[in-house]
């Protein structure tokens, strides 16, 4: 078993990881669903890789540590319009997962760090020429529970109606 990890949180508070491994066919029946996130065309140009128990070491000194990872991979399309399209519809899946993934009480931070854009480095873990990497989503399930943003504390949204 892995020990337990220790991530920074929102406000900085310490975040424990347990011992509970993170199941690939979780992992997949979630993807399966967060995949509704439609671009025109109904384009699914990414791609996932799953770095799971046993095999995190991968992605030490790179990321923080963390039970499971999935990188999100995108197809760079040569259509600017298209490839902002797709990843936005990116976007989407990452907040489609993180929302699944919190009803099983699996943590997901999403990251972006700066190796995620150099070329060597990404190639390690198969990514082409022609894709990039979107973000990298450290998964656990935590030893404590975070507790949810009560309404009272939610900030005023201000907005315009044209």
């Amino acid at each position: 078993m892995m020990p337990a990890a220790v991530p920074k949180g929102k406000e900085g508070h310490s975040l424990r990881y347990s011992d509970q491994p993170v199941s690939e066919i979780h992992i997949l029946e979630l993807l399966n669903v967060a995949v509704w996130a439609p671009n025109d065309g109904l384009r699914e140009p990414w791609r996932f890789i799953f770095v799971g128990s046993g095999s995190t070491d991968v992605m030490s000194g790179l990321q923080d540590q963390a039970p499971a990872y999935l990188i999100l991979v995108v197809k760079e399309d040569r259509d600017l319009h298209k490839r902002e399209e797709d990843l936005a519809a990116a976007c989407c899946l990452m907040q489609n997962f993180r929302l699944l993934a919190q009803e099983s009480m699996l943590h997901v931070r999403m990251t972006m760090n700066d190796w995620i854009y150099d070329r060597t480095c990404i190639r390690r873990y198969g990514v082409q020429n022609d894709e990039r990497i979107v973000a990298v989503l450290e998964m656990g399930y935590l030893e404590q529970t975070i507790e949810p943003v009560k309404e009272e504390d939610w900030k005023d949204l201000a907005f315009e109606l044209l």
